[in-house]
């Protein structure tokens, strides 16, 4: 579900003169962290950001970046596809908002930097941060990576929880699983990714068990937390992690042959009317004080110095299975028809 929070509505007028700001702050974008000016990030007094992060996560991380540098944020919460197509319509507009963009989706990031829509920056992260997770231009880097994971009601499968993809296409399945693909292909690269370590066939037997399709894994979450389906394939770590915390009768599973991993990226736009503020908190979201709060919610960190979440295992003992996100922005389409075509259309089952 689409959440908005904090969003500030405006007047034609001042949409008019924000694009005008924007142009006028493009150059004006700090390069990298030692440009970064304190007082003018105060004085422009906020931040905007478009995420996809989960909404307890960035209420939290909010709360703390604004206590220390009495800085509002304002975000808008949405899916991959939703802050992509957000961002992209501002920027048509000639009305663009945000200073910083933030999506589970590389490929979404891959659009917008070949669009020229975002601005390089170095950031001093970039030490503890892999190469293959940030790019080489500096327009976008890794903040935080999400598995995709086996999530299951313990009362029906506690006893002989599945331990593998394939255990997920026993008959005792049938009926009983659910996943979540949204209709702008938010989730589609896990699908991909599946498909690409372990063959199209894979995804082709699940869909055979006639699972139920939900818009979001926050709604798989409920569905599993309520023994109204009795697993899920490919849920987000994080929200397993959670329903498991929070005692709900739940438990997952990393298969050891494999799990998804989605990059999730942040960058800074060229547009950005507050772009100080916005480079302290890309900055400061990527520093150990910020990525302990993501740590804190369930979400592996990018940076090879910060430990995993509580109650998972480090990523080093994980096979990881990882998309070309290049490769998969240029056959998108492609992928989503075949995706359509193995679950039944749109909506799925």
């Amino acid at each position: 579900m689409l959440t908005t929070r904090r969003f500030t509505i405006v007047t034609a007028a001042v949409w008019a003169a924000g694009g005008s700001r924007a142009r006028a702050a493009a150059d004006a974008v700090p390069q990298s962290a030692s440009q970064i000016d304190l007082a003018r990030a105060k004085a422009e007094g906020k931040v905007v950001i478009y995420t996809s992060l989960d909404t307890q996560i960035v209420d939290a991380m909010n709360k703390v970046f604004s206590a220390k540098y009495g800085i509002a944020v304002q975000y808008f919460r949405g899916g991959p596809g939703d802050v992509t197509s957000k961002i992209l319509a501002e920027a048509d507009a000639g009305r663009p908002q945000a200073d910083i963009v933030d999506a589970g989706d590389l490929a979404s990031i891959l659009l917008m930097k070949e669009r020229r829509l975002l601005s390089p920056f170095r950031s001093d992260a970039e030490r503890e941060i892999a190469p293959h997770l940030r790019d080489a231009d500096g327009t976008w880097i890794t903040n935080r990576l999400t598995q995709a994971i086996i999530h299951y009601n313990t009362r029906e499968f506690g006893a002989a929880p599945p331990q593998h993809w394939m255990d997920l296409t026993r008959a005792g399945f049938n009926g009983r699983l659910v996943y979540s693909s949204a209709s702008n292909g938010d989730h589609a690269p896990r699908l991909v990714t599946m498909a690409d370590a372990f063959g199209w066939d894979l995804l082709q037997k699940l869909a055979a068990t006639k699972p139920l399709r939900m818009q979001s894994p926050q709604l798989t979450t409920q569905v599993i937390e309520r023994a109204e389906r009795g697993a899920c394939f490919l849920q987000n770590d994080n929200l397993a992690l959670r329903s498991k915390v929070e005692g709900k009768p739940t438990d997952f599973v990393f298969p050891s042959e494999g799990v998804p991993s989605e990059i999730a990226a942040s960058a800074l736009l060229r547009s950005a009317v507050h772009p100080h503020a916005g480079a302290l908190y890309h900055e400061w979201r990527m520093s150990p004080e910020g990525q302990a709060l993501q740590i804190k919610g369930g979400k592996y960190s990018a940076r090879s110095d910060m430990p995993p979440p509580e109650g998972f295992p480090p990523l080093s003992s994980l096979k990881l299975l990882n998309l070309d996100y290049a490769l998969y922005k240029k056959n998108r389409d492609k992928h989503l028809d075949r995706i359509a075509s193995i679950f039944a259309g749109e909506w799925g089952n």
